[in-house]
């Protein structure tokens, strides 16, 4: 089942590379991984929001590139996150190391990220799609 999980995602992190997205609506001002247990890591990303009013719901995505623009992998964000306007929000994840097991081995200074935010509903119900 976890493969299915993992397969279905990384299906869906090209789908959406691939589709128009907002890019600047969040970015990620910090991010950390470590080992969560064997097999699996924990990754902690951090959020600001650059939207004009409060997030109540998103579909996004978190990418994760070396330094030499090798995408390592796609994480989602939300999609319940509620994010004020230039607000921080904090996700924590656990993922199969065979994904995002190379983050472990990596300098931090040698990885870029990125951001799409694919749709939005904002708190007074208004929605946006990309």
């Amino acid at each position: 089942m976890l493969r299915l999980f993992l397969i279905l995602s990384v299906f869906a992190a090209a789908e959406a590379e691939a589709a128009g997205c907002n890019d600047a609506m969040l970015s990620i001002t910090d991010w950390s991984v470590g080992q969560a247990s064997k097999g699996s890591v924990e990754i902690k990303l951090r959020f600001r929001s650059n939207a004009p009013k409060q997030i109540r719901m998103l579909q996004g995505l978190a990418y994760f590139y070396d330094a030499l623009d090798e995408r390592i992998g796609a994480l989602p964000v939300g999609p319940d996150a509620i994010i004020p306007a230039g607000g921080e929000y904090t996700e924590h994840r656990t993922w199969s190391d065979h994904l995002f097991g190379r983050l472990l081995k990596l300098r931090k200074q040698d990885v870029k990220t990125a951001t799409c935010v694919k749709a939005v509903l904002y708190e007074n119900g208004s929605k946006e799609t990309f």
